[in-house]
């Protein structure tokens, strides 16, 4: 029974933790914390209306759903590898595909917020 437990909170709480891998998904507290350290870059990867209905302050927007191809070109004209990117979408989905495109480009370091913007927003968080 104490091992059910133990592998329990591993398994839930596991996938909170950065990854060794360079890529991690996190909870919006935990992603409202690290977009505060220095040298993290922000990206929206939401279309343009929906930037401009709400966005996490200090983002830049890179629209993926509307030129999946180009994501790449334009993020690699806008961020550096080396720097740690904090990206979210609407609910996870289109952060999931672009922060696997910018790994396998050689960005060193992925943080993606958990449900997306609804999540941030459910959890209290300011959008501009």
């Amino acid at each position: 029974m104490r091992f059910s437990i133990v592998a329990l909170f591993a398994f839930l709480f596991g996938s909170c933790q950065p990854s060794t891998d360079g890529m991690s998904v996190v909870p919006s507290d935990e992603f409202a914390q690290f977009i505060t350290k220095a040298g993290v870059q922000l990206l929206d990867v939401r279309t343009p209306s929906e930037f401009e209905e709400g966005h996490i302050e200090g983002a830049i927007m890179i629209d993926y759903r509307t030129d999946p191809d180009g994501f790449l070109q334009k993020a690699e004209a806008q961020l550096q590898k080396d720097r740690p990117v904090a990206l979210y979408c609407r609910g996870g989905r289109r952060s999931h595909s672009a922060a696997e495109i910018l790994f396998k480009a050689g960005f060193k370091q992925l943080v993606e917020l958990e449900g997306g913007i609804l999540a941030w927003q459910e959890a209290g968080k300011p959008l501009k």
